[in-house]
């Protein structure tokens, strides 16, 4: 556990867990990660070191690698679940982030893995942007929707934690093109985290800051060099799959399994319909087949 500030804390791991003291030592946790094994330990920490009782779950946005020990939790402590508007139905029904994946339909159990489906959460509050108290403490819940339709990032004590809208370096190294809902809310919510205030950071995934902006810069980096991809393979009409192919190559990423494909299978999507609402594309439905060019 790192500590940020007097009642701040935090959990490094695959996916970071936020931890917040708030009065007669009650906690609340900012995800759980994405198994039993991540909450436990932070579980445990909190029980032992702090002396403290899990009173509630914030969870950033409906992703099974952060929200996969909120099951075990609530079963241990009796916490309250938060969750963001329309991500919230990802918990109570882990299945629909791999059936939206497989294009709405019934996912292969190639794709039904702990990574993309977690075991089922309750949610007993939705919570949007804005001021939130619980047992004591002010947050600050930030709207950063794109990663995930409705991804919200928290303020405490000058302490931001972000979610999934910014991915360290060695991430952007690993998977070249990380996996988005909306392209379009995802470069606002860039822009969004640059004017929040802030003392430290602590992304979903990777080690914490003093600011948001150098992570922002490169993130945005990966986004444009995309847009700038796809735009080029435009010149002529391709389908989304010619498109998807000519990116990856031209990135350099090794797609070998259905987990990998199917989050950029989308992802290639949301860049398509970003460029058509900007007017720099131009989309056809001919011969039975979906095609994409330059306006």
């Amino acid at each position: 556990m790192k500590q940020l500030t007097e009642r701040v804390w935090y959990a490094p791991g695959g996916a970071n867990i936020g931890v917040i003291v708030g009065d007669g030592r009650d906690v609340i946790l900012i995800d759980t990660g994405l198994n039993d094994s991540a909450a436990r330990k932070a579980l445990r920490w909190v029980r032992d070191d702090l002396m403290g009782n899990v009173v509630a779950i914030m969870t950033t946005h409906g992703h099974a690698d952060h929200y996969g020990g909120n099951a075990f939790v609530v079963k241990r402590t009796g916490a309250r679940v938060y969750a963001p508007a329309w991500d919230e139905a990802m918990l109570r029904y882990p299945l629909m982030q791999a059936v939206n994946l497989f294009a709405g339909a019934d996912p292969p159990s190639s794709m039904r893995t702990p990574f993309l489906v977690a075991e089922a959460s309750p949610v007993d509050e939705i919570y949007g942007a804005g001021e939130i108290q619980i047992a004591g403490v002010s947050m600050n819940a930030v709207s950063l929707a794109g990663h995930s339709p409705n991804q919200m990032g928290l303020v405490v004590d000058g302490v931001f934690f972000c979610a999934d809208v910014v991915l360290p370096e060695a991430a952007l190294e690993k998977y070249r093109m990380p996996y988005l809902y909306s392209l379009t809310d995802h470069l606002v919510s860039l822009d969004r985290a640059l004017d929040v205030e802030h003392d430290h950071v602590v992304p979903g995934h990777g080690p914490e800051s003093d600011h948001v902006s150098t992570a922002v810069e490169q993130n945005r980096n990966v986004a444009l060099r995309v847009i700038e991809m796809v735009v080029d393979a435009c010149r002529e009409p391709r389908t989304p799959g010619d498109i998807l192919r000519c990116v990856l190559e031209g990135i350099g990423a090794e797609v070998s399994d259905a987990p990998s494909y199917y989050l950029l299978h989308p992802t290639m999507f949301a860049v398509l319909s970003h460029l058509e609402r900007t007017g720099e594309l131009h989309h056809t439905v001919e011969r039975g087949q979906s095609f994409w060019k330059r306006s």
